[in-house]
């Protein structure tokens, strides 16, 4: 007996609701060689900035009783990067995929989705608003819910596709600020 697992965002129809958390499954060309990417929902990356990050200094995992922290600071290889580099291979996979990105100010929250629009093998992407804003001083985007309105309205405005928006866990209520 075959079981539907599908599920839809949207108009992105996902064989399945199994697909790996952003910043956990690096760009997923990383897996390749140990699980097959067609069985996953969606592939989802690690965050993408438009401009190359390095990331914070090691160490960057501490390991206590009971958890495990990390502080990696978003390193990625830049959204331009990881077009021309990993999506030809990502592409390969019947697989949709949903791209993580971020930006230190609103601007390039904006370039980084305009520039994903134009790709047409991104189905979606994952706004991540956990990022400091290095405009105000760090505070994250995800907590300023002004900021955040214009940052998803200005998205929403260059990037046509769907939006899923990564919300801060310091966000204690999303019902209020909804």
């Amino acid at each position: 007996m075959d079981i539907n697992l599908s599920v839809n965002i949207q108009n992105l129809l996902l064989k399945n609701p199994v697909m790996p958390a952003s910043g956990t499954f690096g760009y997923g060309v990383e897996y390749i060689d140990f699980i097959d990417l067609n069985e996953l929902g969606a592939i989802v990356t690690k965050g993408l900035s438009i401009y190359p990050k390095i990331g914070n200094p090691p160490p960057r995992i501490l390991e206590g009783d009971g958890y495990l922290m990390n502080f990696i600071g978003l390193e990625n290889i830049g959204i331009k990067k990881f077009i021309k580099e990993k999506l030809p291979i990502l592409k390969k996979f019947n697989t949709p995929i949903i791209v993580n990105c971020f930006g230190r100010n609103k601007s390039e929250y904006i370039e980084v989705a305009k520039l994903l629009d134009e790709v047409e093998e991104v189905s979606a992407i994952e706004v991540n608003v956990s990022c400091p804003n290095v405009e105000k001083g760090g505070i994250e985007f995800g907590l300023d819910l002004k900021d955040l309105f214009e940052i998803i309205s200005k998205i929403r405005e260059t990037y046509s596709k769907i939006i899923i928006v990564k919300i801060s866990p310091m966000l204690s209520d999303i019902i209020t600020a909804g």
